[in-house]
């Protein structure tokens, strides 16, 4: 059996009658000046300030460690104590 186009067979799963729906449906304005999209910056500025605060804390944290670290360090030495190298632990004195 052949069908042409013309058949009322030809579009069975009814993609013709969709696209001819979304050329011929009205869509809305794009209005920048809505509340909409004022919002939508406003979260994204938000977004922004908010991952800024949370490189600024995680750079005060690094910072925190690292001066812990060199103050325990210079405790030991006053002590005498070797602190471990970044070799590891190193127990032969030298």
């Amino acid at each position: 059996m052949f069908y042409s186009r013309e058949n009322q067979f030809h579009d069975l799963a009814g993609d013709d009658a969709y696209r001819s729906w979304l050329i011929s449906r009205n869509q809305p304005p794009i209005v920048h000046h809505s509340g909409e999209m004022h919002w939508k910056r406003l979260c994204v500025l938000a977004r922004h300030a908010a991952n800024r605060v949370r490189g600024l804390f995680a750079a005060f944290r690094v910072a925190l460690v690292a001066d812990k670290m060199r103050r325990a360090q210079w405790e030991l030495s006053r002590y005498g104590v070797r602190a471990p190298t970044a070799r590891g632990n190193d127990r032969s004195g030298t």
